[in-house]
């Protein structure tokens, strides 16, 4: 192991402010402290006497996000406390990437009220000479136009005026508590996700758990529609999982009464949070409030028009 700055230069981004700026569709990447979107928060008109930071470079968040570590494949300004690393010998997007990881790997080690602006360049990762040999085995070509839509024509949302109680459409399972589990922090071989409720779906892993010794019936399959049922930030937030995958107490499984496509299951995971304004940390989304939520019940025909929809959004390409 060898400090950060031992590979990259670490240096403080251009520190510009969002609100000051112009957006433009054919401008130039804002990246802020976000974990989303690559960390990108904007397009904005480029100015005339700053210089962009140049791609190929990685951005970490200082501050906020803390941690929060991207490769970015174009040229952008970066907000406050955005720190941007620079490689000091030639490394692929592959060894890039890998090291984005080590350094988000560190986030256990801050919070909110500390920060990593001065222990950043500090921060251990693996020596060049000790990365593994798999990351050159890597084919990032998988992911080539994985931001693109199915679908290229603009299709609207069908505007669908019968409604149905959840459990008419779904069978609803309860997962299962942690007491007893023994959960791995890191994935392992033969593991599998053990899922929470969260307001992100990068934030809904809780943990790993020896899939062997699980009861099946507590297993479900990757596509499985899921919605959180607890906690004050997280309730009524649904998602379609992208694995196999074991729900803890506070998540409920949503299995359909009918068969059913993975457009539709985000369609409806979609709806079911619209319904968090009718819930609270004291008054939450379980049982017979849970199975009695009032969703749209589409015709066939507008169930085609959905399923369209869906493809014709970003990053649907791959559904």
């Amino acid at each position: 192991m060898v400090e950060l700055q031992e590979i990259f230069e670490v240096k403080y981004g251009v520190n510009l402010e969002l609100n000051k700026l112009k957006h433009s569709q054919t401008g130039i990447n804002f990246v802020s402290r976000t974990f989303k979107n690559n960390g990108i928060s904007a397009v904005v008109e480029q100015l005339e006497n700053i210089k962009p930071i140049p791609a190929g470079t990685l951005t970490v968040a200082g501050g906020g996000s803390v941690l929060e570590t991207f490769l970015q494949p174009k040229p952008y300004y970066s907000g406050r406390d955005l720190y941007y690393l620079t490689a000091k010998t030639e490394l692929s997007n592959i060894q890039k990437l890998f090291y984005c990881a080590c350094i988000r790997a560190n986030k256990y080690k801050y919070s909110y009220g500390r920060q990593a602006n001065r222990t950043l360049k500090n921060l251990l990762v693996p020596a060049l000479e000790e990365l593994p040999s798999w990351i050159n085995e890597v084919d990032l070509s998988h992911f080539d136009g994985a931001e693109n839509p199915k679908r290229q024509k603009t299709i609207a949302l069908p505007e669908i005026n019968e409604t149905s109680k959840l459990n008419d459409l779904f069978e609803i399972k309860n997962g299962i508590a942690a007491t007893g589990l023994n959960i791995k922090e890191n994935r392992f071989s033969g593991c599998i996700a053990y899922v929470r409720p969260a307001s992100t779906n990068a934030r809904i892993i809780r943990g790993f758990l020896e899939r062997s010794v699980m009861d099946e019936k507590n297993i479900y399959p990757k596509g499985s529609l899921f919605v959180s049922t607890n906690g004050e930030g997280s309730h009524s937030y649904s998602y379609a999982s992208i694995e196999d995958f074991v729900p803890n107490s506070d998540v409920s499984v949503l299995i359909p009464k009918k068969e059913m496509s993975i457009e539709l299951k985000l369609y409806y995971a979609k709806c079911i949070a619209a319904n968090r304004y009718l819930f609270s940390y004291g008054r939450k989304p379980k049982g017979k409030r849970l199975a009695g939520l009032l969703l749209p019940k589409p015709t066939p025909a507008e169930t085609k028009k959905i399923e369209e929809f869906i493809k014709s959004l970003n990053y649907s390409v791959n559904l």
